[in-house]
């Protein structure tokens, strides 16, 4: 694996244009992660997010489709990218601003990248309140011992004969 960054500044001003395009497109945090090279890329399901080598303005978005007539319905719909490579069932756009709502969904759909789920504020604090309700592994519980670290064999009380210690008859 290569690195292909001269130093860590390039490398982080590479993710922060990423994390740009991530925001305006609204998907998952995971689909931001570093490639087979070591360079900061969105990856999706059918295809791959890289800046534009040395602008710092415009991506390079990679679309792999399943077939000819597939990726010329694709390259329709990414209309406001230009296509810089175009191969048969593939190719290459750029995309030289980030895009409008309507634009980022286009994008997502083409690329099989997952929107992130939107939660409300309310969902979200009583998400929160039910994590801090619980006890933490690490603090002692309020409830009683039940059964203790070491196993323990219940006594049989003395009228009682266990089974697999009476004698056949």
């Amino acid at each position: 694996m290569g690195d292909t960054y001269a130093n860590s500044a390039e490398a982080e001003a590479d993710r922060g244009r990423l994390k740009a395009l991530h925001s305006a497109l609204g998907i998952r945090d995971r689909a931001l992660q570093r490639d087979d090279c070591n360079a900061w890329v969105i990856v999706g399901k059918r295809g791959s997010i890289h800046t534009w080598g040395g602008d710092g303005e415009s991506w390079l978005l990679y679309v792999s489709c399943h077939s000819p007539r597939h990726w010329t319905a694709t390259k329709a719909r990414l209309a406001f990218c230009n296509v810089t490579q175009d191969g048969e069932d593939e190719g290459c756009l750029r995309l030289l601003h980030l895009p409008t709502h309507d634009q980022a969904k286009a994008i997502r759909d083409a690329l099989g990248i997952q929107k992130r789920k939107e939660v409300s504020s309310e969902v979200l604090e009583r998400l929160k309140t039910f994590a801090f309700e619980r006890n933490p592994r690490n603090e002692p519980s309020t409830e009683p011992d039940i059964g203790g670290s070491v196993f323990q064999v219940p006594e049989v009380p003395p009228d009682k004969t266990p089974i697999l210690d009476a004698k056949a008859t």
